[in-house]
């Protein structure tokens, strides 16, 4: 008998000598997977060659049957079954409502997210000396690798920018763009009506490396927040030129009315249809996250010069990405987090049914005459988005831009001990050159760039020593005569960073304490301290992590 483990996937293969005009839209398959009383509903889908198949990762061990269900007899009324054995890994990402503010796994343990960001992430046409525009698009290999390397670095996470391709006047790679088959890559055309194979082939098989590489993947689903400039709708497969389905203004632009309207047949059948399709072949994934919007406040803030009388009412926005968040939940029977990205400062984004967590990015409204700022703008950052009770990732951010590694480091530290993770910085080159990171190229580094071993430190202290998961940001109980950042569980634990070194003092139960080093991850000074106050002097004016813990109380 067939066997799967717990959060594995389970597939089967049925195999149709019929030929018809359009697979995709023709034929309906599903299949109900059962073990004891809990029942789960999926969709098949055609992937080629005659070939249909069914995906489905068991939820708890034990034996399952399924039965398929389908609008033609060659594929209705199989029937199978397969063991659920023991878990190989610690399951999907999940939420924790007594900690809410911090990721969980499905074994029900914390779990310390390290984020690289958006990425790969094209130019935007300010030419700036690291930018390219028309890179080679990454291949499936260039992904690989770049899980590889983030992985050896303890970085868990990425968040997918693939909308932003749109920007390139022609398609370098069909298996990375679009989901939708290429009829003409030169001119970025598609046929609406089908599905591209080589992309979703290409995306299993990079999930399926990131999976054993512990890693999980914010796969970008709606391809329609970031189309602010011509040239990205020009190029983008939901332009009716392109062989979409929405028209343009007078003006050959994006009508934003008819882009974000729930009640737009064409975007419900074609969009509901790649969901659908999405969800069947890559749902079944443990580590996959569904990035329902990318840069959505965008188009839900004040008047931007590049988008006159196109302003949208933050509740039209709101409602889109509900709508498609919730039709994602309906064809996601795993419940695999789900994300609108740039929510910004806009309650209701951010709280909004679907938005399972806080993706964003950096302010970019903070001070510039000196880096003070913008470290407290960040660690402000953090205390206003702990208010609305979920995780909070950063995409990128553009204070430490493109090889200030330095800041990048305390940038890390600062989202740390302020209740987030912090995503990299605004990079719009490729990911991989020729099997080297592109950025180790770009800047002239030897080897891989210094901040990933910055993370790394981060990951291993916190990791081995810090309850993260029982904290929350309170700055008011330090005080410091520089800038601080206090992470806490009051009278238990507490972490303190210093971005710029001097003293710290609070008042703290008997502990032992421990300084950390960020830059070599040696523990410089450790110790017990009294009940009391108590005062920390960094040894200089770099960056360093006071970390404090109470010690057990002795029975009477």
């Amino acid at each position: 008998m067939q066997s799967t483990a717990k959060w594995e996937i389970y597939e089967e293969t049925f195999h149709v000598e019929r030929k018809f005009d359009n697979p995709f839209t023709e034929v309906e398959l599903r299949a109900t997977f059962t073990s004891g009383k809990a029942s789960y509903t999926v969709d098949g889908f055609y992937d080629g060659d005659d070939i249909w198949r069914i995906r489905f990762s068991p939820m708890h061990e034990g034996m399952w049957q399924y039965e398929t269900h389908a609008n033609i007899p060659e594929l209705n009324g199989r029937k199978g079954e397969f063991v659920c054995t023991e878990a190989v890994s610690r399951g999907p990402l999940t939420l924790n409502p007594q900690f809410p503010n911090w990721f969980f796994r499905g074994d029900g343990e914390a779990q310390l997210i390290m984020n690289d960001g958006w990425f790969p992430h094209t130019a935007n046409g300010h030419e700036l000396p690291f930018e390219d525009l028309d890179f080679q698009q990454p291949s499936e290999e260039d992904f690989n690798r770049y899980f590889d390397i983030l992985a050896d670095h303890s970085i868990n996470m990425v968040v997918g920018m693939s909308e932003l391709y749109a920007r390139q006047k022609s398609i370098t790679d069909t298996s990375f763009v679009w989901p939708w088959k290429i009829v003409d890559a030169e001119n970025n055309k598609i046929d609406k009506e089908r599905f591209n194979l080589d992309f979703y082939r290409r995306w299993e098989a990079n999930l399926a490396h990131a999976a054993k590489r512990d890693l999980f993947y914010a796969f970008e689903v709606l391809y329609d927040d970031s189309l602010v400039r011509p040239r990205e709708w020009n190029n983008h497969p939901y332009n009716v030129k392109n062989g979409g389905w929405l028209e343009t203004d007078r003006k050959g632009g994006i009508c934003w009315e008819n882009l974000f309207d729930v009640d737009n047949a064409l975007s419900r059948k074609y969009l509901g249809r790649y969901i659908r399709y999405t969800m069947a072949r890559l749902a079944c994934f443990r580590n996959v996250i569904w990035e329902v919007g990318a840069e959505n406040a965008n188009l839900a803030v004040l008047p931007w010069k590049m988008l006159p009388n196109a302003l949208l009412p933050v509740e039209k926005v709101a409602d889109w990405y509900i709508y498609w968040a919730r039709y994602i939940s309906l064809y996601d029977p795993y419940g695999r987090l789900r994300t609108f990205g740039d929510t910004t400062f806009h309650p209701l984004m951010v709280t909004a049914h679907g938005n399972d967590f806080v993706l964003t990015q950096d302010p970019r409204n903070y001070r510039r005459e000196h880096e003070f700022f913008y470290y407290q703008a960040m660690r402000d950052y953090g205390v206003h988005y702990w208010q609305y009770c979920r995780p909070m990732v950063i995409g990128e951010m553009t204070s430490s831009n493109n090889g200030n590694y330095e800041r990048e480091r305390r940038m890390y530290w600062t989202g740390m001990c302020s209740g987030y993770a912090m995503g990299r910085s605004d990079r719009h080159f490729a990911p991989m050159t020729d099997g080297q990171l592109t950025e180790t190229l770009k800047f002239g580094l030897d080897g891989v760039p210094e901040i990933y071993h910055n993370i790394q430190i981060l990951h291993d202290f916190v990791e081995g020593r810090v309850r993260f998961w029982r904290m929350r940001p309170a700055n008011e109980l330090a005080e410091s005569d520089r800038l601080s950042c206090t992470l806490a569980e009051e009278n238990e634990e507490y972490l303190i960073y210093l971005p710029f070194g001097g003293s710290v003092k609070l008042d703290i139960p008997a502990s032992r304490y421990e300084v950390l080093n960020t830059r070599t991850g040696e523990i410089a000074q450790e110790g017990k301290a009294a009940a009391g106050p108590f005062t920390f002097t960094a040894p200089d004016d770099e960056d360093w992590v006071l970390h404090i813990r109470a010690l057990p109380v002795s029975p009477c």
